[in-house]
């Protein structure tokens, strides 16, 4: 299972699994479990869009429903998601879609 090291890295998670209408994230990271390669690269690539989306909600000063900023819960979600992946043997797949930003 993905251990998030703060409770806040799940709820930022799920929030821009919302916000970006990914049901199939939301799945993965509401059952804190991959499955397969296919949903580890799935996994990988909503990490990157999730990063994304929280950049262009700061430079639009979109606040978010807690006080840290963006950065740090996307820095914390980092670890817990490679680590976790890298665990489970699929560490090509994080680094594959972190070689695409």
């Amino acid at each position: 299972m993905i251990k998030y090291k703060y409770d806040g890295e799940l709820l930022f998670a799920k929030y821009y699994a919302n916000k970006l209408k990914d049901t199939k994230a939301m799945e993965i990271i509401e059952s804190g479990v991959v499955k397969n390669i296919e949903e580890a690269q799935y996994l990988s690539n909503y990490f990157w869009r999730m990063v994304d989306s929280a950049i262009e909600d700061e430079k639009q000063e979109i606040r978010l429903p807690w006080g840290e900023s963006a950065e740090f819960w996307t820095e914390k979600l980092m670890y817990s998601i490679s680590g976790y992946l890298e665990r489970s043997g699929y560490e090509e797949a994080w680094e594959n879609e972190a070689d695409k930003q």
